[in-house]
């Protein structure tokens, strides 16, 4: 039945393409390739979105197991389609951010560039797709299975921000302790599946600036489907450069945090979904105790070379 639905999610997606590309070539309207781009983005978004809810529920469906384990102790901390989404997502941000750059930057100066400026805006909108429909997919999958690893759990602030406290440099974490008014002096609650940092500040951003970039973004599309008023689309114009630089300052933000030595299992498990084991107890006692207190632990066969990895500690912020 979820194959099914699958199969016909990706129908309608390609029907929806279909359409949209015998519309865009027909030649009834005198448009030029920056305005049929625009308007094939803004005519395929609801199949983009329906493709994602649909990938977002097989998802869910699928990835039912808790603490699976590998025979040589590795941890899961993401499932295979997790991986995968999550690597469409990367070369979408990326992909956006530099092409939304060049054209930001060509018409500040004013200039001539070597790339068609077509082609780039091309890329944009296959990116933004790619993007809105992975993102989707993320938020069904959430959705239905009451996902919530990655934000605080309810009635349980302020233990989050006292994590957060010990987590940050110690200047830091003494100034946003002493304004909130929490103790460092007592034991740090132990780091769950994801750091404080993580929770706290991290994901958040990431849904503010992926969040405005998108909503910004879809408006500015559908100005030649719907009527926008020119002040509407200032801001909206406005609004989508600053969550555009928001989001390039996260994406600098994430890679700092993952290539800091302490941290290259971490860059590792978004390209394979496993944590060793003596990572996940250095790292995360929390959830290393939760999951040797989980009876429903699934054991998957260890690979043909197990990696070693280093257990140093952690520095600056996590």
């Amino acid at each position: 039945m979820n194959l099914l639905m699958l199969g016909i999610g990706a129908l309608l997606f390609i029907l929806g393409l279909a359409i949209s590309l015998v519309e865009w070539s027909s030649g009834a309207q005198p448009w030029g390739q920056l305005l049929g781009d625009n308007f094939w983005f803004a005519r395929t978004l609801p199949f983009t979105i329906g493709l994602g809810i649909v990938v977002g529920y097989w998802k869910a469906s699928r990835d039912r197991l808790v603490h699976e384990r590998r025979a040589d102790g590795a941890v899961r901390r993401f499932a295979p389609l997790t991986v995968a989404l999550h690597a469409l997502a990367a070369l979408a941000v990326v992909a956006l951010i530099f092409t939304g750059g060049w054209q930001y930057i060509k018409g500040l100066i004013d200039a001539e560039t070597p790339i068609y400026m077509g082609t780039v805006y091309r890329i944009h909108y296959i990116a933004a797709s790619v993007l809105i429909g992975t993102t989707a997919a993320f938020l069904t999958d959430w959705f239905v299975r009451g996902q919530r690893g990655l934000t605080p759990a309810k009635g349980q602030m302020i233990r989050a921000l006292r994590g957060l406290a010990h987590e940050l440099p110690r200047p830091i974490g003494v100034m946003l302790a002493y304004g909130l008014g929490l103790n460092l002096k007592r034991a740090a609650p132990p780091t769950e599946q994801f750091t404080w940092y993580e929770r706290m500040i991290s994901f958040p951003l990431w849904e503010l600036s992926i969040g405005l970039v998108m909503l910004t973004g879809i408006i500015k599309a559908m100005r030649y489907i719907y009527p926008i008023p020119g002040d509407v689309l200032y801001w909206t114009s406005a609004i989508h450069v600053g969550a555009g630089v928001l989001l390039a300052m996260k994406l600098l933000d994430h890679l700092r945090y993952v290539l800091a030595p302490s941290r290259w299992p971490l860059m590792a498990t978004m390209w394979t979904g496993w944590l060793p084991v003596r990572y996940v107890e250095k790292m995360f006692p929390g959830w290393y105790a939760d999951i040797n207190s989980s009876s429903t632990a699934a054991v998957a066969p260890a690979p043909a070379s197990p990696s070693v990895v280093g257990t140093s500690s952690a520095g600056g912020v996590s």
